[in-house]
């Protein structure tokens, strides 16, 4: 379904978004937004006793959404943030950005700040396999732990050369990304088995949060009286939502439409037997964080 905001249509997304829907839009996301995910990060950049971070992050919708939203949250917990550094999608040479983040760290040792509770918050896609190859030049990010996001956990680019790679390791560099609960596996296991088996495709929590979505949409037009009357269907589709426990959990809805509970996973990418991979290394449930 494409997003709408027309008055007569609605669009139902298992996708994160940047949070840029807003109440009575008529879209409706059934995964977590970045406020969702900045609450995450921060829990565990709190975990992990960072209280101060310097943000690096592309400028596009859902990564300045990020940003923000991070910068929100680290900061009402009593963190400093940074200025950080925003850079362009076409962006191919990081060494004005890099250089201004390892300026910014400089800046908050020489302030008294103890280097070990400093981060650098990236929120990017593939493009940080150049941030990170470059990186390398720079004592200052080499010795600062380094934080992520959705975009690029699970990426399969940082697996595929070893000099982007190692720094991933070496930085720590977790990422969290919607994710399907332990506690639910029950529920979700046989589903994903069941598309696996048809499509060849391991189900995530995006793909089963639309299976969740087919279910609320099904019972909304049951409800909904008359069925072609929009407001009613809206009214029956918003309340099934926020009864619904389907195979990833609750599917209750915030005032703008999107999934209120928020269940993310931790990926950092780690050295198994010999190889380079992705491990999750955390989780964060509702509010509740649980560190590998």
């Amino acid at each position: 379904m494409q997003p709408t905001s027309k008055p007569n249509k609605a669009s139902r997304s298992q996708q994160k978004l940047a949070c840029s829907c807003r109440p009575n839009d008529n879209i409706f996301r059934f995964c977590p937004n970045d406020t969702r995910e900045a609450e995450a990060i921060v829990a565990l950049m709190q975990h992990d006793g960072i209280r101060a971070i310097v943000p690096l992050w592309r400028n596009d919708a859902g990564n300045n959404g990020l940003h923000d939203s991070v910068q929100i949250r680290f900061q009402a917990l009593g963190g400093t943030v940074t200025p950080g550094f925003r850079y362009e999608p076409t962006t191919s040479d990081f060494s004005a950005a890099e250089s201004s983040v390892s300026s910014q760290i400089a800046n908050l040792i020489a302030g008294g700040t103890n280097p070990s509770s400093i981060a650098v918050y990236l929120a990017a896609f593939d493009e940080v396999v150049g941030v990170f190859d470059l990186a390398w030049n720079y004592p200052a990010l080499v010795n600062t732990v380094w934080y992520g996001s959705d975009g690029v956990a699970l990426s399969a680019v940082l697996l595929d050369d070893p000099v982007e790679g190692t720094f991933a390791i070496h930085s720590r560099y977790p990422n969290p990304i919607f994710g399907l609960p332990d506690a639910l596996q029950n529920r979700w296991q046989p589903v994903a088995n069941a598309i696996e088996a048809r499509t060849g495709i391991t189900a995530d929590a995006f793909a089963l949060s639309a299976y969740d979505a087919l279910f609320v949409v099904q019972n909304a037009l049951v409800h909904a009286n008359p069925q072609k009357n929009f407001g009613n269907f809206k009214a029956a589709f918003v309340n099934e939502a926020d009864h619904f426990n389907g195979v990833t959990g609750s599917t209750a809805l915030d005032a703008a439409g999107d999934r209120e509970n928020g269940d993310f996973d931790f990926w950092a990418v780690r050295l198994q037997d010999a190889r380079v991979t992705w491990v999750r290394i955390g989780t964060y449930n509702n509010g509740v964080l649980t560190v590998f």
